[in-house]
């Protein structure tokens, strides 16, 4: 029995959220445009920013392309970018000039704002 709760727990805890992959979650749900999901991803502080950047996109199509993060500390740096679709022109987000921030709150990592 207390094998099978520690290798419960061990599974639990490999399943558990990297500051890579909620800061890939963000950019998926910033480029869905899925609010209710960006906004259990970023802390308090960001909230607001995070929600312009939303906005911004709101009114054109937009995708991912070439997404990959990786881990440097608590921050996180990615590759690709997000194309915006502006009628016959389509604009792109390199995302490789951000530094992603992000803070633990429980077991959580939260996206907590970004510098270029």
């Amino acid at each position: 029995m207390k094998k099978t709760i520690f290798f419960l727990a061990l599974f639990l805890a490999s399943c558990s959220p990297t500051p890579t992959s909620v800061v890939e979650d963000f950019l998926t749900a910033l480029a869905a445009k899925d609010e209710a999901r960006l906004l259990t991803l970023v802390c308090a502080d960001y909230e607001f920013d995070a929600l312009l950047e939303f906005d911004s996109y709101a009114l054109v199509q937009t995708t991912l392309k070439d997404l990959g993060c990786q881990p440097t500390g608590a921050d996180v740096i990615c590759s690709g970018s997000i194309e915006a679709s502006y009628g016959d022109e389509i604009r792109s987000f390199d995302l490789s000039e951000r530094t992603y921030h992000l803070v633990q709150d429980g077991s959580d990592w939260l996206v907590c704002g970004y510098d270029r």
